[in-house]
Order: structure tokens, then sequence, then C-alpha cells
């Protein structure tokens, strides 16, 4: 097991994350946590997922607010009664956004929450649920309640040191390493409609921290403020992967694939809007944690 301790930062690296598990050879993650940082808690909870590991959450140790986000990224979840504590999203908007530009970063965070809340198999009435509370009124789930919701979703009853064992579906060989590397891009692409937090959260934790990026060489941090200046030109952003475009060829542990998307983009500020058709091409390193270590592409109209 690996006990991750703290809050959730927006722009904390997780190479730490990955360095622990890969030495400990940890099957299951603990938390001891407040919360924190949305974008950040949702982060941790997919780099969980890729890895394929488990959660579980016991009562002597905290898992609250954002915290309870990055929990739902295990495979298979164990909590003791009212160890996971949730309330309603706080989504501060940036400074100088108008008051319909704030609306509309809220309703897109809550949305992106949603829609990774779903992403990991729970019911979305998680949501509705936490949107009751405020931020000082955490409210912790029973036992039943987190069965109910799909926040838990292995045998309750065993020991929380001592999870009964459940084992996922084994993956057809013969689907990999290609489905991971289709599954890895279209997920990306299609997230960089998040709110702007969520979306940069899933580049920082999508890319190698030096990337064959249109052709120069770069570095992680310049390519998440590349995007970041993307997302303000634009806040409302759509993005649908053609299936029948994408073409993916793996050698060894690298992937290559290439493909066709539309995207819509607008800025109500600016009373403008953009749509088009673009071609991708993303080169995949596969293993424990896939990162994108080339990135190349062009707008088609």
């Amino acid at each position: 097991m690996l006990i991750v301790s703290g809050e959730f930062s927006a722009n904390e690296s997780l190479n730490g994350f990955s360095r622990a598990v890969a030495s400990s050879g940890a099957k299951v993650i603990v938390f001891n946590s407040p919360g924190g940082n949305v974008g950040g808690a949702i982060r941790l909870g997919r780099m969980i997922r890729a890895a394929g590991l488990d959660t579980l959450q016991v009562g002597q140790l905290q898992c609250a607010s954002a915290c309870s986000l990055a929990f739902l990224g295990g495979i298979h979840r164990v909590a003791e009664p009212s160890s996971i504590g949730i309330h309603r999203a706080f989504l501060k908007p940036a400074d100088g956004m108008s008051t319909e530009e704030a609306k509309a970063r809220v309703q897109l965070g809550t949305a992106a929450i949603t829609s990774y809340v779903v992403e990991m198999g729970v019911d979305p009435k998680l949501i509705e649920l936490a949107s009751s509370y405020g931020k000082h009124d955490i409210r912790y789930l029973s036992a039943s309640e987190m069965a109910d919701l799909h926040v838990t979703n292995a045998a309750a009853n065993q020991s929380p040191a001592n999870p009964a064992p459940v084992s996922a579906p084994a993956p057809d060989a013969r689907q990999l390493p290609e489905s991971i590397a289709v599954a890895f891009v279209r997920d990306l692409i299609e997230h960089h409609g998040d709110n702007d937090d969520f979306a940069l959260a899933q580049v920082q934790a999508s890319y190698a921290l030096k990337v064959d990026y249109y052709g120069k060489l770069t570095k992680l941090r310049s390519i998440v403020q590349d995007k970041r200046n993307y997302y303000r030109r634009w806040p409302e952003r759509g993005y649908s992967v053609r299936k029948d475009s994408i073409v993916v060829n793996c050698t060894n542990d690298r992937c290559m694939v290439s493909g066709v998307y539309d995207w819509v983009v607008r800025s109500p500020s600016k009373h403008k809007q953009e749509k088009g058709v673009a071609n991708f091409s993303y080169t995949i390193l596969i293993g424990p944690y896939p990162k994108i270590i080339a990135e190349t592409g062009s707008v088609q109209r």
C-alpha cells in the first residue's frame, strides 16, 4: 500500500507519485488528505486508474472534499463507513472574468466533474448529493450510500486492511497496446473541452517531461503554458474524434495514433466562434503511465 498525504495543488507534478508506485510495487492507494484543488485530484484519479491500482480508505485517516474524487480512480474501491467526505465543488473564477464568463466557467467545471465521475463508473447522483453541502459543511457517506452510488465497488464486509481480492477481466492481448493508445488519445482530445483547470490537469498528466511538439523539442511546462493561453482565448470548447478516421501503428513500446476530429471554440466575451476539422498525430510511450512524446497536427478548415 502507498499513502497519499496532504492537499492537492493545481500545478503539482505527479512524477513523485509515479516513482513511489514503481519503487514500492504498491497495488493499493490510501489517502490522508483534507482535499484541495479539484483538477489536481482528478489528475491523480486518472493516473490511478491508468495504472490499474485499487483504492482503500480507513476511518483513522481523512479523505474529504477533492480527495473523494481521487479515491474514485481506483479499479476496486473499499472504504470504511464515514471515511469519505463530500461537498459542493468550489470553482474560483479567474481574475478579470465577466459575470457571464464566471458563470460559464462554473457550469463547465461542474459538467467536467460529472463527466469524470461517470467515467470512473460512479453514479452521477453523487454530485447532486455533494451540491447540497457547502464548503465548510462536509457530508460523510455511510456504507450503504457508498455502495448504492458505486463509490465503493468491492466487498464492504471485508477488513479494510485485507480487502477481498477482486480480479478485473483480463484484457485481450491482441488489443494491446493499440487499444490503450487509441483510448488514451481520444480521452485526451475530447477532454480538451473541459473546464480549464481540468483540461490542464489532463495535459500535465499525459505528456512526457520533454516532447517533440510540432517539430520542436519542448519542455512540459511550456506545453502547459501554450495550452493555457489557448484555453483562455477560447473559454468554451468542444472536440469530437471521428472514430473511423483513426490509424494506429505500434512498434515495441511506442504507438503512433493519427486521425481527424471536429472542433468548435467560442469566446462569449468577444462574441466570437470558430469551428472546423483538424488532423492530429500523437506518438505515445506505452507503459504503466502512458506518455505523449510527440505531437503534431494541422487544421483542415
